[in-house]
């Protein structure tokens, strides 16, 4: 059976990567030649994959890699293990030889081997220390890098993904801690990506900061149009499929580019046509009201929870756009009351990921949710 060539929702590899060839270039040289590199990524433009597959071709190269989400460390305590865990990992393979050398490394832990629920072992750090000995422990952990490196004669690269979340751990003596250390890795290249953009940019710019110029900002872009239409076509052509001229670009103009929501609108379309192998225009809006079906218990609840202001900012964006929204014209056409509360729905809904700032208009980061508001709500 042939497999849907549309992935979506999880990290992409290889041949199912979309281009984002210069990025890749890009980043594998810097951190090659152990530079600190800021991505900055809207989400669902495909950061992680990028992030997965530059930290394969490094590997390849010789490289030790250890990637991070910080979504999953909610606690300081937890981030520490994570990390600990992983620059171990990295650098043996067997049990043993992994608790030995978190035993030299980091004297300070007590690494534990606990046997999942699958009946594998595996290995676990035990943190359950007080707060005001967590730091001091933690400066082992952000040395071990640079101290395994060095002992192994190889290099190391460090990827943390979602990295503005750091500022959830004691945002100033982590970032401070961080970088007293960062700052004399002459054996580690640091990755740092995130996909709020306002929190990162106000890490490396804010002066009073620890990361202010700790780094090169690389901002990740959406993906060249006639390189990612190719890609598509390409990929239902391999499979078989044949599509009618101009529906990519259709796909493209509803997705407004994204990777992540383009691919899946594929992704459907494949499955909608399993049978006669023909991709036709007039199949695109049954499809996509079948994604946005899909979608709306969860932006239902989305919906109820915001405010009435809010919502009613958002209907206007959705209906005419993100520019000029603090024009006299658009708030009273829109019946948005004052310029200071529009000002304060916007500024909410940028925290909150709804609405992102891209040349100085204000966009959905969810194009589907901009369409179910269309559709449903206005």
């Amino acid at each position: 059976m042939i497999k849907n060539p549309f992935i979506y929702g999880e990290v992409v590899r290889g041949e199912d990567f979309a281009d984002r060839e210069r990025e890749m270039t890009e980043l594998t040289r810097d951190l090659k030649q152990g530079e600190r590199v800021f991505l900055v990524s809207p989400r669902r433009y495909g950061k992680t994959s990028l992030i997965i597959n530059v930290l394969m071709k490094l590997q390849e190269d010789g490289l030790y890699t250890v990637y991070l989400d910080l979504y999953k460390t909610p606690s300081f305590a937890q981030f520490l293990e994570l990390y600990a865990q992983e620059i171990a990992k990295v650098a043996e393979t067997k049990l043993e030889l992994i608790i030995h050398l978190i035993k030299e490394l980091l004297p300070g832990l007590r690494p534990k081997i606990e046997v999942t629920p699958n009946g594998k072992p595996n290995i676990s750090i035990d943190f359950r220390i007080p707060d005001r000995d967590l730091f001091q422990l933690a400066n082992e952990v952000i040395e071990a890098p640079q101290k395994l490196s060095i002992k192994k004669g190889r290099g190391f690269v460090i990827a943390f993904d979602e990295f503005q979340e750091i500022q959830n751990f004691n945002k100033e003596t982590v970032e401070k801690l961080m970088r007293a250390s960062f700052q004399h890795h002459s054996n580690v290249a640091y990755l740092f990506a995130g996909s709020k953009k306002h929190l990162v940019y106000s890490m490396i710019s804010d002066r009073s900061r620890a990361f202010y110029k700790m780094g090169k900002l690389m901002p990740l872009s959406k993906i060249p149009r006639d390189i990612f239409a190719n890609f598509l076509e390409q990929k239902f052509s391999e499979t078989g499929y044949t599509v009618e001229k101009g529906l990519i670009n259709a796909v493209l103009d509803i997705t407004e580019d994204y990777p992540y929501n383009a691919q899946l609108l594929c992704h459907k379309l494949w499955d909608w046509c399993v049978d006669s192998k023909k991709v036709h225009r007039e199949l695109l809006d049954p499809v996509l009201n079948q994604a946005l079906a899909e979608e709306t218990p969860l932006y239902i609840a989305l919906w109820d929870s915001l405010p009435l202001h809010q919502r009613r900012t958002l209907q206007a964006i959705a209906s005419q756009g993100g520019g000029n929204i603090f024009s006299h014209s658009f708030i009273e056409e829109n019946n948005l009351g004052a310029y200071a509360s529009v000002q304060t729905s916007i500024r909410l809904l940028v925290k909150k990921g709804i609405l992102d700032k891209e040349n100085n208009t204000y966009v959905f980061t969810d194009v589907f949710f901009k369409e179910w508001v269309k559709r449903k709500m206005s």
